[in-house]
């Protein structure tokens, strides 16, 4: 992998991941197409930025919701001291634990939580807190989300930062 402080976003970089945020299923071909340039350019630029750590991954953008996961919650974790490696292997193994963050705040990780329901959404945080090391958690539900999670904006070259 390139490291990422070593590849420089460009104005065609910029366009081709516009371009894959507005239509993750575009083929090279069609890219090629929309962007004016060789099919090759195209993929040696894929491939650079899959390299660079720029895209992580082509996947589907999934709704908790449509999935049957009607309750988000933010779980902020407090962990024993020095204890926060311990914690990750176990929180990971709960399905409905969608994202762990380390954070710099009240608590030490910031879950992501998705529940069919209040009831399992209960039954959620009580597996969690039984996880050893974890010493308290406090939660805060989502009640309806104002703005998606979104990265089309933040899409410049290095050079107009």
């Amino acid at each position: 992998m390139i490291e990422q402080t070593d590849y420089q976003i460009d104005h065609l970089d910029t366009r081709l991941l516009g371009e894959l945020q507005a239509d993750a299923r575009i083929g090279v071909l069609e890219l090629s197409r929309r962007l004016g340039v060789a099919r090759g350019t195209v993929q040696a630029r894929l491939e650079r930025l899959v390299q660079a750590g720029v895209i992580r991954n082509f996947s589907a953008s999934l709704r908790l919701e449509a999935l049957g996961y009607q309750v988000k919650a933010y779980v902020t974790v407090e962990v024993r001291q020095g204890q926060i490696e311990s914690v990750i292997q176990p929180l990971s193994q709960i399905d409905e634990v969608v994202e762990v963050h380390s954070v710099a705040a009240q608590g030490d990780l910031l879950c992501l939580v998705a529940a069919r329901s209040n009831q399992h959404l209960m039954d959620v945080l009580e597996r969690i807190i039984t996880v050893p090391d974890i010493a308290r958690t406090s939660t805060a539900i989502v009640l309806k989300t104002q703005i998606e999670n979104r990265c089309h904006q933040l899409l410049r070259p290095v050079d107009d930062k």
